[in-house]
């Protein structure tokens, strides 16, 4: 891949490849595959970049179940930044934040960034693999301008940009960009440089701000255009699990004369709220008879208790609904089944924030209610 010769400052840089398989379908796998090819060719080291420390261990079982020794990945942050990785040959793990890490100055050292620890320990001239697994979290990897209607300008994230210098520079490196959700917006695209969409001669756009423009004018279907050309040019994979087979069958709750009892009940506890809103903003002074008085009090106050209320019900709802659930997954058991629970919410940026107001000190012993019982009954000024 390389751009226009006669433009200035041009240079050349080995494709990419992008891995976009649906959840399930071993991307992992298929990850440890890539690399264990490589290492029989005799490339025997390699960098793997992963999200969290905590997924060494998903590594380390794809990479054995494919006869790897599990000596053979070692993470990052064994050795100390500044300092040589004393390696010969083998799979180093690192995760985004640690690659993103500065230099720092100690006294009179200083300590190299963990981006040079790596470049040092591959050599410019390296070859051999770079994966990024869960790509996704080097989104915005180049910024983006204010637009229309926006809240000003969007700075480049340190991770993404840290992953584009790291491909600038081992221009040689076999670069595997691994995620199910590639990226949510056009613009977080950036950090796949490695495919030729922009600059390159192989599609019609001679910069990214270009590319991003022309897709965001295009929408979905330039998109779809785009993916099929990459698909075709043998750049991008996305395939996803079949439902060939799968039946679905609604489990349907029948609220008892008690769990409606209690609904009606909350609802009109909430209805005299609602009625009496307007009355309590007038007298905390944020409205008055003849206008409003503070617009973003008022706003906020109105938004606290509409996500409030849509989170006790849905909390309300969701318990009501458990007694039905459980009979059904000891029936599945009982039959010999295995029974997947799907958790779509599970309120952590909740507990997070509840967590923040609690001093540390305290943490050997926490008792956090984030119940519907306790955003009603606390009265809480946070807005949760």
């Amino acid at each position: 891949m390389a751009s226009d010769p006669d433009i200035e400052g041009a240079f050349r840089l080995r494709k990419g490849w992008f891995l976009g398989d649906g959840t399930g379908c071993g991307k992992g796998r298929q990850v440890a595959g890539i690399i264990l090819d490589n290492w029989l060719e005799g490339r025997k080291r390699a960098v793997w970049i992963s999200k969290s420390d905590k997924l060494i261990e998903d590594a380390i079982r794809n990479w054995t179940a494919l006869g790897g020794r599990s000596s053979d990945i070692v993470p990052l942050s064994r050795f100390k930044q500044g300092g040589d990785i004393r390696l010969d040959e083998g799979i180093l793990f690192v995760t985004y934040a640690t690659l993103r890490t500065a230099e720092r100055q100690i006294g009179d050292r200083v300590k190299a960034s963990r981006l040079d620890q790596v470049t040092a320990w591959l050599g410019s001239d390296f070859d051999g693999v770079i994966a990024f697994d869960e790509a996704h979290a080097m989104a915005n990897a180049a910024g983006e301008k204010a637009k229309e209607g926006s809240r000003g300008e969007k700075k480049a994230s340190q991770q993404g940009l840290a992953g584009l210098k790291l491909q600038d520079r081992i221009p040689d490196a076999r670069v595997v960009y691994v995620s199910a959700t590639g990226a949510t917006v056009v613009g977080n695209l950036a950090y796949a440089s490695r495919l030729g969409l922009w600059g390159t001669g192989d599609f019609p756009f001679p910069t990214r701000s270009q590319f991003v423009a022309d897709m965001e004018a295009g929408g979905i279907a330039a998109m779809e255009i785009i993916s099929r050309d990459l698909k075709a040019l043998g750049l991008y994979l996305a395939r996803s699990l079949s439902y060939e087979g799968v039946e679905y069958e609604m489990l349907v709750h029948e609220l008892t004369p008690a769990q409606r009892s209690i609904y009606d009940s909350y609802a009109e506890a909430f209805q005299i709220i609602h009625t009496n809103l307007e009355a309590a903003l007038e007298a905390s002074g944020i409205t008055s008879d003849e206008a409003t008085l503070n617009v973003q009090a008022k706003s906020a106050a109105r938004s606290a208790f509409e996500s409030n209320k849509q989170r006790f019900f849905n909390h309300l709802i969701t318990a009501m609904k458990c007694p039905t659930v459980i009979k059904a997954i000891e029936a599945d058991l009982t039959a010999g089944h295995a029974a997947v629970i799907q958790i779509v919410s599970t309120s952590e940026a909740l507990m997070e924030r509840r967590l923040a107001h609690i001093p540390v000190s305290e943490w050997g012993d926490l008792h956090v209610d984030i119940t519907p019982r306790e955003y009603v009954l606390s009265g809480t000024r946070d807005n949760t």
